[in-house]
This record gives structure tokens, sequence and C-alpha cells, in this order.
């Protein structure tokens, strides 16, 4: 058998005092249906809403937190030149230190900058190329 004839075989005749109620009821349905579909809409409307607030909120903080991350970037940069410089001057002075302490090279330093010379000593100035 096809299943038109199946649909038609499982048809009842409706009773007319209930067609009757169902077209009474049609008005109403339609109106129900109007309505679920005017509160879906503004719950839909509603939840987009605060959707879109809260993935604005979300997307502030996000923004707030990069520009923070690119300022401790930038400080974390500079800073990291600035020890690097000052160990090579902490380096230097430590290796100034050292020589400081060899008696050798303290004479040096007395007698090329201050003059100075040992008893008995003849110092000689002679005039430079430079001049």
């Amino acid at each position: 058998m096809s299943t038109q004839k199946r649909r038609q075989l499982n048809r009842q005749h409706v009773n007319p005092e209930i067609q009757q109620i169902i077209r009474k009821s049609e008005s109403a349905n339609m109106q129900a249906r109007r309505h679920y579909k005017k509160a879906h809409a503004s719950r839909e409307k509603k939840i987009l809403f605060f959707g879109a607030v809260i993935a604005t909120i979300f997307a502030v903080q996000l923004l707030v937190s990069q520009v923070k991350l690119h300022t401790a970037n930038a400080t974390l940069t500079t800073t990291q030149s600035r020890l690097t410089s000052i160990q090579k001057t902490n380096d230097n002075l430590k290796a100034d230190v050292k020589r400081l302490n060899d008696p050798a090279y303290l004479q040096q330093i007395l007698r090329d900058k201050y003059g100075y010379t040992k008893q008995g000593e003849l110092i000689y100035n002679l005039p430079s190329d430079k001049q």
C-alpha cells in the first residue's frame, strides 16, 4: 500500500462541534504564536545586548592589559640596557681598583701625572713633535 492510502485510512471524521471549537481557537492560537515570537525576539535581543556588553568589557580589559604589558616591556628594556652599562662601569672600576693595589702601577701614575721622581733622578722635558 502506498503511504497516501495509509494516511487516508488513519483519518477520522471530526465531529462538527469539535471543528467549530478548533476554528474558534485558531485566532487564539495565532495570538499565542505571535506573543511567543515577540517574547522570543525580546529575549534574544536581551541576550545579545548583554553578551555584547560582556564582550566589550573583556575587550577593554584585554586592551588595558596589553598596554600595561607594553609599558612594562619598554621599562624592562631600558632597565636592562642601563644595568648592562652600569655593569660595564663596575667592571672597569674593579679593574682600576686591582691596578691601584699594584705598587708599580701607582708609581707610574705618580710619575706621569704628578711629576714625582725618586731621590737623585733628573727629569728632562723634551719638546713634542705636535707643537
